[in-house]
């Protein structure tokens, strides 16, 4: 069952990601729409799996942030001909790097506590 501070911090996060992308004086609700769902799931992982991912090594820590700062930042840069719509792209690969993050490690704790089950029980 889902936590409600866990729930909290990804619709707290969702919510601040498509707030920013609306205070810029953009309005397109199918991506406005996808910016908060991607936020809020990404918020919602990362704040479930914080003790997996604090856990990590540090070279998979420094990882984790050039994935989400770093590629989207230089990536998506100024001089690419998209207008209005490059901090918009660059907030959603944002999103979706630290969703996958933090979906990787949902996946890696299913796996363990399903390892450390079956060890405990081994019928």
């Amino acid at each position: 069952m889902a936590d409600f501070k866990h729930v909290s911090i990804g619709a707290i996060a969702g919510v601040l990601m498509g707030g920013a992308y609306y205070a810029e004086g953009q309005w397109d609700p199918q991506l406005l729409f996808f910016l908060g769902l991607t936020w809020g799931l990404a918020g919602w992982l990362l704040a479930r799996n914080r003790r997996t991912l604090n856990d990590a090594e540090p070279l998979q820590q420094i990882l984790y942030v050039g994935l989400v700062i770093g590629t989207p930042m230089f990536s998506i840069h100024p001089e690419l001909p998209l207008g209005d719509l490059r901090m918009a792209l660059v907030l959603l690969t944002m999103g979706v790097a630290a969703a996958g993050i933090g979906l990787g490690a949902e996946m890696s704790e299913a796996s363990r506590e399903e390892q450390s089950t079956a060890v405990a029980d081994p019928h």
